[in-house]
């Protein structure tokens, strides 16, 4: 706008300082001068025009340059801290590994393991105070108190909400096997004991053993030999019938086949039956002494045994044996 100005004001100059020279023109007529001064008239009516042109193009340029102010922002205001705990909280410190539970009891599930330093804030107690609730990643979980170290516990209250215990697992019976039936025994042969010893077999059988105390200083031997089908009726009376004894396995030789059922009978422990008697000197049995463990069978007049073997045995001073072999048929 000011320059628009200092053109116009120029021109007024120039028409100032053009109009009196053009007068001073001897030559120029009123009417020339009249033509020159409307061709300046309108020489400045149309610089004006332009001008006024000029200015409204700048107007318009001016308002397109303008610059925007960028507003300044306001001081942004400093966070607020997060408020710590003071040391007021109530903690507790880990002394040692241990396990952390789902609730105040270890019948409760195992959440995890705590080591030893670690802290965890304490959010709460069960009724009975031996446990601590924690709060542990972030979840409530139970320690038992006795192996931390609680700081501040005077501030705990009882927890509000305490777990129910899990229920208690009902054992359940071990499935008894069933006993094995054992497999029915398949019955063997029976071995006839008196198969293959010769003479008659086992024609004779010791039936009654009786020991009586004479000492002991000797063998006192009392034999008899009954039909046990007849009424016990004796035999070999002045028969062949006779004994073999051996004591501790050894061969009493002095009671042997000279020696043989006599023509008379003994009254003894089972009866007047007994027809056979030797008596055998402590020199003449194995041992000098009457105790031992003795083996004795029938033999007939042949040397044919007429029975399987016999045993019994002999202590302190029962030296004195009654014996009874009996024949079923």
């Amino acid at each position: 706008m000011k320059k628009i100005r200092l053109a116009l004001l120029t021109v007024v100059v120039l028409l100032a300082v053009a109009v009196p020279l053009y007068a001073q023109d001897a030559g120029l007529t009123l009417e020339g001068l009249a033509t020159k001064v409307e061709a300046m008239v309108e020489l400045v009516a149309t610089m004006t025009e332009r001008l006024a042109s000029y200015e409204e193009r700048l107007a318009v340029l001016e308002a397109t340059a303008t610059p925007t102010e960028t507003p300044t922002p306001s001081p942004t205001s400093p966070p607020t801290a997060t408020p710590t705990p003071t040391s007021q909280s109530p903690t507790v410190t880990i002394s040692r590994t241990m396990n952390v539970r789902a609730g105040p009891g270890t019948n409760y599930p195992v959440l995890g393991q705590a080591s030893p330093g670690q802290q965890f804030p304490i959010s709460g107690k069960n009724p009975a105070g031996g446990w601590w609730q924690i709060i542990y990643g972030g979840q409530y979980a139970w320690v038992y108190s006795p192996l931390v170290t609680a700081t501040n516990p005077e501030l705990v209250q009882v927890a509000p909400v305490i777990p129910t215990p899990p229920p208690t697992p009902v054992p359940t019976a071990t499935p008894i096997p069933p006993t094995p039936v054992p497999p029915t025994p398949v019955p063997q042969p029976v071995t006839d004991p008196c198969a293959g010893i010769g003479g008659d077999g086992c024609k004779f059988r010791l039936r009654n053993t009786d020991l009586r105390n004479n000492g002991g200083g000797e063998l006192k031997l009392f034999v008899g030999f009954v039909h046990e089908g007849r009424g016990d009726e004796v035999q070999g009376i002045g028969g062949s019938y006779y004994v073999e004894l051996h004591k501790d396995g050894v061969h009493v030789s002095a009671v042997n086949n000279s020696t043989r059922g006599g023509n008379s009978t003994h009254q003894g422990p089972q009866g007047n039956k007994y027809n056979y008697l030797k008596a055998v000197p402590l020199g003449q049995l194995p041992g000098g002494n009457v105790a031992g463990n003795y083996t004795i069978f029938v033999r007939d007049g042949n040397g044919e045994r007429d029975s399987q073997n016999y045993y019994f045995s002999i202590s302190g001073g029962n030296g004195e044996v009654w014996l009874i072999f009996a024949q079923n048929n």
